[in-house]
């Protein structure tokens, strides 16, 4: 092979790799982003005695889940906070005997840093959405996800 014949051969190995290159560096940087989530897996079906039933399951599912909010942020060490946040529509009618119940849960934690000045704020949750069809149930639960840390700057008070 001439040298010419090289050079195209590896120039055009080099444009094949481009658009490789650019796949793996945008997977580097979703990556690196310290945020993610990962959808439900899907539940089986559960078949109750009639829709009531069925709708009241979903409705128990919905009381739990207030059930685990917190009004307050509580102190689960020395600087650091908890607080256990509830977002629902509740249960919804979709339709003639069709019911809907989606929520996430989140714990929010908070951490104060003094030498640092600056309190980091962290949130995972979890997710689930159900449905009723009829008498059937159907859905998926366990997903979830976080989001990155936050931070802001601890005010100190001004001296008289």
């Amino acid at each position: 092979m001439e040298e010419r014949d090289l050079y195209a051969a590896g120039r055009n190995d080099t444009r094949a790799i481009g658009p490789l290159a650019l796949i793996a560096l945008f997977l580097a940087t979703t990556a690196a982003q310290a945020s993610g989530h990962l959808p439900g897996m899907p539940v089986p079906p559960r078949d109750f005695a009639d829709y009531a039933a069925c709708k009241a399951h979903l409705q128990e599912l919905h009381r739990g889940d207030l059930a685990t909010a917190t009004d307050k942020p509580e102190e689960i060490r020395p600087g650091v906070t908890r607080q256990m946040l509830v977002e629902t529509d509740g249960v919804v009618e979709a339709g003639p005997e069709q019911a809907t119940y989606s929520s996430r849960v989140g714990a929010q934690i908070r951490s104060r840093d003094e030498e640092r000045g600056y309190i980091q704020t962290n949130y995972s949750y979890k997710e689930k959405r159900f449905a009723c069809k009829g008498r059937t149930l159907t859905g998926t639960d366990g997903g979830g996800g976080y989001y990155s840390p936050g931070y802001e700057k601890i005010e100190t008070k001004a001296s008289p």
